[in-house]
């Protein structure tokens, strides 16, 4: 279920300020109905509990929501069976929502206290209002919709429609709609990352169309909307060499950016007479699950494995659903080497900060044989987080699966062991000196892979 539903996804951790370190990853009010995220680092630090809800004629009935909402999510989507089946937590819906309608004002209150009866992992957790803004306003469609497949395979809106977007300026789109076409694709049994897909193919990239069915609707309407993409950082923070044949890239982050510019300064690089590449993750805490994906797609093999998401089965029990990320041969204008080129060779850089989607990057390159690691162990991020916007405008981070490396290795935790140290100063966000091509090809014949 996680290929089909992980949608919008952006590492916002500069925009945030936080100190947690590694980036959040956004996912607008629904999993399975909206997104997942492989992004979420350490939890956030301090307590985060929306403001109490204004007195309203219902408010004892929104408050009462506003405890089911977060419960259903939580019951629905939280990874630990186990902990869903608790006693504890199968009585804590009726009671706390009993008591939010008792007192409403005191609901936000009574929705974590509801949380805690779940006993959940440190990354799942209530954040303010605030927070919650910081790290939703990536709109990757750039429509300002959210979308996933519905019950019949159909792509649905799975949300309200994102403030000042272009759905919610045209007004006619619902939640719960279903969208029969997107550019006159049809959505039915396509994952949410080729509904993405679909719109970043499009002939016209500023405008896209949606064959929507509302309620009442027998046939889909087409509505079209005008694309803007919200302008994203440079993920290479830095770029130099060749020395001695060896080219180096720092890279800060995994944005919707950074497949396309990682393989502009590799390819730059190889120009300039580059044989061997320094990819430098040290202090990237991730970001955006696909691109991390699309990013190891530079190096491998059409169809060699990139990450597997481990989720719990549905309510009734049953195995653990996996699902296996393949990489995707990129179209020839992102292609980083000459397709008649021989495998570049490639050496990454890891330190404690290295976490989550980089994690997925160098995991995928070094258990496929296409990498070799040095530095520092990584963080261990290897849970995925979904982030859910709540109708008071906080938002709720659940931990919705874990993710394996190709070769089945779980990191939570443990994180990449280098093979390797790094020469001169190698700590911080310092750049060491650049491996002598002689000193590369030893780390390289040294490395520990899955494949070699």
């Amino acid at each position: 279920m996680l290929g089909r539903i992980a949608l919008v996804l952006a590492a916002v951790a500069r925009a945030l300020r936080l100190r947690a370190g590694p980036p959040l990853a956004p996912v607008r009010r629904a999993l399975g109905a909206a997104a997942c995220a492989a992004a979420l680092a350490p939890p956030l630090t301090g307590p985060a509990v929306a403001a109490p809800p204004a007195a309203e004629p219902d408010a004892p009935a929104a408050a009462r929501r506003l405890v089911e909402e977060a419960y259903d999510l939580l019951d629905k989507y939280y990874y630990d069976g186990d902990s869903l089946a608790a006693p504890r937590w199968r009585g804590a819906r009726e009671r706390y929502a009993r008591a939010a309608q008792q007192k409403p004002r005191a609901a936000p209150a009574f929705r974590a206290e509801a949380l805690k009866a779940l006993d959940a992992d440190r990354y799942t957790r209530i954040v303010d209002e605030r927070t919650y803004a910081a790290i939703s306003r990536f709109d990757i469609l750039g429509v300002g919709l959210i979308l996933a497949p519905g019950p019949d395979g159909r792509a649905a809106v799975a949300s309200p429609p994102l403030p000042g977007g272009a759905a919610q300026r045209e007004g006619s789109i619902r939640q719960g709609d279903v969208v029969d076409t997107i550019d006159g694709v049809k959505t039915g049994g396509k994952s949410s990352f080729e509904l993405l897909e679909i719109v970043d193919r499009a002939a016209d990239a500023g405008r896209a169309t949606f064959g929507v069915v509302g309620a009442g609707d027998r046939t889909p309407r087409l509505v079209t909307l005008e694309r803007t993409v919200r302008s994203v950082g440079d993920p290479v923070r830095a770029a130099r060499g060749p020395a001695d044949g060896v080219g180096y890239v720092r890279l800060g982050e995994f944005n919707s950016r950074t497949a396309d510019r990682l393989a502009e300064v590799l390819r730059d690089l190889a120009a300039r007479g580059a044989a061997r590449f320094v990819v430098d993750l040290r202090g990237n805490g991730g970001g955006a699950f696909q691109e991390a994906v699309a990013a190891a797609s530079l190096f491998l093999d059409d169809g060699a494995p990139v990450v597997t998401v481990v989720e719990r089965s549905g309510g009734g029990g049953g195995a653990d659903r996996r699902e296996t990320f393949a990489a995707k041969a990129p179209p020839p204008a992102r292609r980083a080497f000459a397709a008649a080129a021989p495998p570049p060779r490639v050496q990454l850089w890891l330190d404690g900060g290295t976490a989550s989607a980089s994690e997925i990057f160098a995991g995928a390159l070094r258990d496929n044989c296409a990498a070799a690691l040095a530095g520092r162990p990584s963080f261990g991020k290897g849970k995925i987080q979904a982030v859910f916007g709540l109708a008071d405008d906080s938002g709720l981070i659940v931990t919705v699966a874990n993710y394996l490396t190709p070769a089945g290795t779980a990191i939570q935790g443990v994180g990449l062991t280098p093979e390797a140290g790094l020469r001169g100063p190698g700590l911080g966000l310092l750049e060491p000196p650049l491996p002598s091509a002689a000193q590369f090809d030893d780390a390289w014949d040294h490395r520990v892979c899955a494949t070699k």
